[in-house]
């Protein structure tokens, strides 16, 4: 807990500092497709919404600089077979916030109408992940894998990382004060806590956002 309120803080104070400098503030709303993957575990596909805030520094010549506090909620529903009586269910939630920095390219090209292209950093914080594991398996099986049901919570169980750093880029459209946005984050940095084998959690968003 001591962690998560240090990492809300820092989220905090970034995006309280961006609202009092910014020249251009948007509240926004979507769907976000994490995929979880690596050598270390199969691919995890989780699906959600993301809800938050963004500030914007105007630059020069039509650049501009974004930053802000998004939290999304995410879930994935994943069965791993090992033979046809033997599977394991795994039931998770995700809980994160991000905070990215991206570089913005804006081109007007009608009045009212314009399109913008972005890329950066961007951290993605883990508040909470929990997760319900189901294993139907034989007793011989569940001894051999180590995998038993239960519920817990992969942060606080240090199964991954809490810190996610990713570089992203994307574009979209702005008619008035609205925008429409996609984009793409890739880790840079391994989030597997237990070994030295490889863990990524990826993803596409597509958002709207209102200018205000």
């Amino acid at each position: 807990m001591k962690n998560i309120a240090k990492i809300c803080l820092i989220a905090g104070l970034i995006f309280s500092v961006s609202m009092i400098y910014a020249q251009t503030f948007r509240l926004e709303a979507g769907y976000v497709n994490p995929k979880r993957f690596g050598t270390s575990e199969s691919t995890t596909n989780f699906h959600g919404i993301r809800l938050g805030a963004t500030a914007e520094f105007d630059l020069k010549n039509n650049f501009s600089l974004l930053t802000g506090a998004l939290y999304s909620l995410v879930y994935s529903d994943k069965i791993q077979k090992y033979s046809a009586n033997d599977s394991v269910r795994y039931s998770t939630f995700g809980h994160y916030v991000d905070v990215p920095l991206r570089l913005t390219y804006t081109y007007p090209i009608a009045n009212y109408l314009k399109v913008f292209g972005f890329a950066g950093p961007n951290l993605n914080i883990g508040l909470a992940q929990p997760q319900k594991v189901q294993a139907d398996m034989t007793a011989a099986l569940k001894t051999l894998t180590g995998i038993e049901s239960g519920n817990y919570d992969l942060f606080k169980k240090a199964v991954i990382h809490r810190m996610n750093f990713q570089l992203g880029a994307g574009g979209g459209i702005q008619y008035k004060n609205y925008q429409l946005k996609a984009g793409y984050d890739f880790s840079i940095k391994s989030i597997n806590a237990v070994d030295t084998g490889s863990l990524f959690q990826n993803g596409w968003y597509i958002s709207v956002s209102y200018q205000f």
